[in-house]
């Protein structure tokens, strides 16, 4: 039995009706000896994802499941984060695939700077037919200095955060279905005036699934982000209206191209699998 006093990185996984990839995603993780623990969250799956994990859990004792029924990234996240045993902890999805390195590069950096209380990084796509655009995007930030530095916000399929800092804020998060969670624990870190910082080198790639929603459901979608904004006290800012607008036209752009993309085959067709959805409906 692994003394609990040893494990040092606990990296919780959401997960609802992912029998597709969560386990591509799980070896991911278990294979990095700089992950101690993987607490996969089912967070009411009606399809083969509690019964693929729970088989995987056999062979890879890394890995534990847990259960809540609660349908919601937050209450997901919540008893994750609660049943981490790890000093510091990561996130991701269950559709995302970390690099090699993804654990030990968590583990360093909150190791070698105890003034920062969460990290976040760079997440492009594994699935998109058009994925350059986002590798272009930020090559374009990077040149121009905009990346690796203190931000305001976290990705919630490439972040990692101290325990400490999670009980600190913990009972701040808000816990509705639609709110944007990791901007929600972002905005509580920021009122406790803990820092987050971007890490160039932390990347993951996850999947572009989402972009098969409609303009409108996209636009509904963006809108959490300043109902969470208000939902934690801070003004919306013509600044942040301006984000939400850029990401719905760039999303509006695009749709037209996922219409007919196989994200499991990774072909255009005039039959694509049926597109899997987030716990809020996207």
């Amino acid at each position: 039995m692994r003394d609990d006093r040893t494990v040092l990185l606990s990296v919780v996984v959401p997960a609802l009706n992912e029998e597709r990839s969560i386990i591509a995603t799980l070896d991911r993780l278990v294979g990095q000896e700089a992950v101690d623990e993987i607490i996969v969250v089912d967070n009411g799956s009606t399809d083969e994802t509690r019964g693929l994990v729970e088989k995987y859990t056999v062979n890879n004792p890394k890995v534990r499941l847990l259960i809540e029924p609660r349908r919601g990234l937050p209450f997901a996240r919540n008893t994750g984060f609660d049943a981490a045993r790890g000093e510091f902890i990561g996130r991701t999805d269950a559709d995302t695939l970390v690099l090699p390195d993804w654990g030990e590069t968590i583990k360093g950096y909150l190791a070698e700077n105890p003034e920062v209380a969460a990290v976040t990084g760079i997440t492009t796509y594994h699935d998109s037919p058009v994925g350059f655009l986002l590798h272009l995007g930020y090559w374009i930030q990077d040149r121009r200095g905009q990346l690796g530095n203190r931000v305001g916000n976290l990705h919630g399929p490439n972040m990692g955060i101290r325990r400490s800092a999670w009980l600190e804020v913990r009972d701040q998060t808000m816990t509705k279905v639609e709110v944007a969670e990791d901007l929600d624990l972002a905005l509580c870190l920021i009122k406790k005036q803990l820092p987050i910082q971007q890490l160039k080198e932390l990347r993951a790639d996850t999947s572009a699934r989402r972009r098969r929603a409609t303009p409108r459901e996209w636009w509904r979608f963006q809108l959490t982000g300043l109902d969470t904004i208000r939902g934690q006290g801070f003004w919306v800012l013509p600044m942040h209206r301006r984000v939400i607008v850029g990401a719905w036209l760039a999303h509006t752009v695009q749709w037209p191209i996922y219409l007919f993309w196989d994200f499991d085959r990774r072909r255009f067709t005039l039959r694509p699998t049926k597109t899997r959805i987030s716990s809020i409906g996207h």
